[in-house]
């Protein structure tokens, strides 16, 4: 097997074009470091590549066809396609990209520079034997794709079921009365009367701490945590009891998520304990995810986005009979729970699939 500097196999150039080169309605892929590309009306590449973001995250991409891209993304191409296969290529960057990270440098915006592209030792077995490790590590991807991809129709099964219930909540063809947000239970914003950075003694205890970053990345629930308060930041806060629904109201706007623990929160998220005579704060999780994208839109910006707490008080709410949204509840948790055993599922797939991708490149395939 032929043990190499990827250099010496690859031509490796960057696009020319600025970020906001991009068209809405363009028929072309722009690649720029976000995962997913933008469209462009133009291109001025035509081959089979694969694509790495050079700054920012550092992800990578495999492309057949005409595309345009960022000044900051690199394009590599074999130089011959009989000793190196580009798909055997991507599969070998795709892994790579974790010492990418590593190796990346710079401030707020971390980069790569080329040598840290040519520089890496590509194990390059007779071309045969890539082709065969390429149809493996595909197959093997196409499982854990389809995994994910049920795990979201479940997602959006359970939309179509709101819908279906309730109507659109923001039209409201089923006429339902309406109520105040306010009138609907207790709505406060969280406490922390101190910055954790300018206290580091606020930290480090046993009570949990959640932040807009936690409630953006949960789904129905909330069920991890990346901090945690002291008895100290506990008496400058306030721990707020499991069944609370979390909403952010900085940063990231109107996302929402339900305790499944007792936790703190700073004022830059909003707890909303329903009253359980009058609404089911699962259906209030899901009215709000249509609300999401209307109060992002409006929410003023000047450092960061952020509504504040009158305007959720003010939402008017459909009010459907209690019983109907408890019913929608039950669906849900029947729904979440077939989601959880598939969600380990593909966790395990994933597991799998990273285990291969490594024996691939130690040459134990």
């Amino acid at each position: 097997m032929i043990k190499n500097q990827l250099g010496k196999f690859v031509t490796i150039k960057t696009g020319k074009l600025d970020a906001n080169a991009s068209s809405f309605d363009g028929l072309y892929p722009f690649f720029t470091c976000s995962k997913e590309p933008l469209k462009i009306s133009t291109y001025s590449y035509d081959c089979k590549c694969v694509l790495v973001a050079g700054n920012g995250d550092l992800n990578v991409k495999y492309y057949e066809g005409k595309f345009d891209a960022y000044q900051r993304t690199y394009i590599i191409q074999s130089k011959d396609e009989s000793i190196l296969d580009t798909r055997y290529l991507y599969w070998f960057l795709y892994k790579y990209v974790e010492k990418l990270r590593e190796l990346s440098i710079g401030g707020v915006i971390k980069y790569i520079k080329i040598n840290n592209l040519t520089d890496p030792i590509i194990p390059l077995p007779p071309i045969d034997d890539q082709k065969r490790i390429v149809q493996i590590i595909d197959k093997a991807d196409a499982l854990c794709q389809k995994r994910k991809e049920s795990i979201k129709s479940l997602d959006d099964y359970l939309k179509s079921v709101f819908l279906e219930m309730f109507g659109d909540p923001v039209k409201n063809p089923k006429k339902w009365p309406r109520q105040k947000f306010e009138k609907l239970g207790t709505l406060d914003r969280g406490k922390s009367k101190h910055r954790p950075r300018n206290a580091p003694e606020l930290l480090g205890g046993e009570h949990p701490l959640i932040q807009t970053g936690d409630v953006a990345n949960a789904e129905l629930y909330i069920e991890k945590y990346n901090s945690t308060y002291s008895d100290i930041g506990l008496k400058q806060s306030k721990k707020w009891p499991k069944g609370t629904l979390c909403i952010t109201i900085a940063a990231n706007i109107a996302k929402t998520g339900i305790l499944n623990f007792d936790a703190c929160f700073p004022d830059s998220v909003v707890g909303f304990m329903a009253d359980k005579n009058i609404t089911n704060p699962v259906f209030i999780h899901f009215w709000m995810s249509f609300f999401q994208k209307i109060l992002e839109e409006s929410a003023p910006e000047s450092a960061q986005k952020n509504i504040n707490l009158r305007i959720l008080r003010d939402l008017d709410v459909i009010s459907p009979p209690l019983e109907l949204q408890n019913k929608f509840s039950e669906i849900v948790q029947k729904t979440e729970s077939i989601k959880q055993k598939m969600f380990i599922q593909s966790t395990e797939l994933e597991a799998q699939f990273q285990s291969l991708i490594q024996k691939a490149f130690k040459g134990e395939l």
